[in-house]
């Protein structure tokens, strides 16, 4: 993602939120800066196949850690699409949203049949918290107007 943002003051001069939101990207530089972005925003989703790391991180933190992991930390890869990718790659988020919805739909499945083989609490909030998470991706890549932020 760095790089990322290196190319867009690059190309732009500048790293104002208001004007990169104005600011017109072709669609193959999109695309570019658009799985920089997602690379980075995956992992704090977290997404099948890079949300390996928070069960463990779960298990291995005080309880207060995991309550501000599953409460606050989760939140802010959803925030990223949210304010970042979305608004200013439009036409890659068209592209890739088939995408999301299909990764989203096997972490799901995938992180709540897992959850039911669970013994240790803290491992089965950890993947609970990415089937939900997962949930909300499908939503806000859903597009529709219903639950817009603007």
């Amino acid at each position: 993602m760095l790089l990322a943002i290196l190319l867009i003051l690059l190309q732009t001069g500048t790293t104002d939120l208001q004007i990169l939101l104005t600011t017109e990207f072709s669609e193959r530089r999109q695309i570019l800066l658009w799985i920089a972005f997602f690379a980075s925003f995956a992992v704090k989703v977290p997404m099948v196949p890079v949300h390996i790391w928070l069960p463990e991180a779960h298990v291995e933190a005080p309880t207060a850690g995991s309550v501000i992991l599953a409460g606050i930390l989760l939140k802010l890869g959803t925030y990223g699409f949210l304010r970042f990718s979305i608004p200013m790659f439009p036409e890659a988020t068209l592209c890739f949203t088939p995408f999301i919805y299909t990764l989203s739909a096997i972490a799901i499945i995938y992180t709540s049949l897992t959850t039911l083989r669970q013994i240790d609490l803290k491992k089965i909030i950890a993947y609970s918290s990415v089937a939900h998470m997962n949930l909300v991706t499908i939503g806000m890549f859903s597009l529709e107007h219903t639950g817009n932020w603007r």
